[in-house]
């Protein structure tokens, strides 16, 4: 006990406690760049907002979570937001090459595309993607991770060139949950649809009742293979 005290004393007098936490955090590498570095991609992405020196060490500390210890940190714009992706860089690793895009084998097409998106819920009851926009990349390493830096706030979809808006299809849900996309290149390609209702309850807060209501279900994604003249059919759910 004695000994456990004196660790809490250090911690509150000299801040050692971020080391205890997140021992190594200060020796994680913030960078612009990692793009020929030995290193592997974690693919992992946060969001802090703060002052760029706050955002550094916060990224710093999170990435010891990881077992990571380098992060590429960007500002969103103008605003105090940033967006840090995590890796591990040492040698031995391989050299690290940030994906590209292209669109070979993605060019033409003339398939049609229809699907359908619910979940089940606990009680029975199913719910369907009705009114939501259904999106369809190509399965490739640039666009998975093009998707995955805009839903994290690390990339914006009107930045994108000519050519890559091209190659994704939107289409959007009817009332039961069917949707249908056209001229799409046969290939390997990724559909992601958001499958989600509220649930209310009535909450109390130690004065008085007030209702409130939570998301569930969410995002969805399924990966498909779009073959010349097949029927390509494909359900979402889980």
């Amino acid at each position: 006990m004695k000994n456990k005290l004196i660790i809490a004393a250090a911690c509150v007098s000299f801040a050692g406690c971020a080391n205890l936490k997140y021992p190594g955090w200060q020796d994680v590498g913030i960078f612009n760049s990692v793009d020929g570095m030995p290193c592997v991609d974690y693919g992992k992405v946060e969001q802090c907002t703060d002052t760029e020196k706050d955002c550094k060490e916060w990224f710093k500390k999170r990435a010891t979570i990881v077992n990571s210890n380098a992060a590429v940190m960007h500002r969103k714009g103008r605003t105090d937001s940033f967006t840090g992706r995590y890796f591990s860089c040492k040698d031995g690793n391989p050299i690290y090459k940030m994906p590209t895009f292209s669109k070979e084998g993605y060019t033409t097409g003339s398939n049609t595309v229809t699907g359908q998106a619910f979940l089940t819920q606990k009680g029975g009851g199913v719910v369907t993607c009705a009114g939501n926009p259904v999106e369809m990349h190509p399965n490739t390493e640039y666009f998975n991770q093009l998707f995955n830096d805009v839903a994290n706030g690390y990339a914006a979809i009107e930045k994108l060139s000519q050519d890559e808006k091209n190659l994704l299809k939107t289409s959007q849900c009817d009332a039961q949950g069917n949707f249908e996309f056209h001229k799409v290149p046969s290939g390997k390609w990724v559909i992601t649809v958001n499958v989600s209702w509220d649930v209310n309850s009535v909450r109390y807060n130690g004065f008085y009742y007030y209702t409130d209501s939570q998301k569930q279900g969410g995002y969805q994604t399924k990966e498909v293979n779009v073959q010349e003249g097949e029927v390509n059919k494909f359900i979402i759910s889980q």
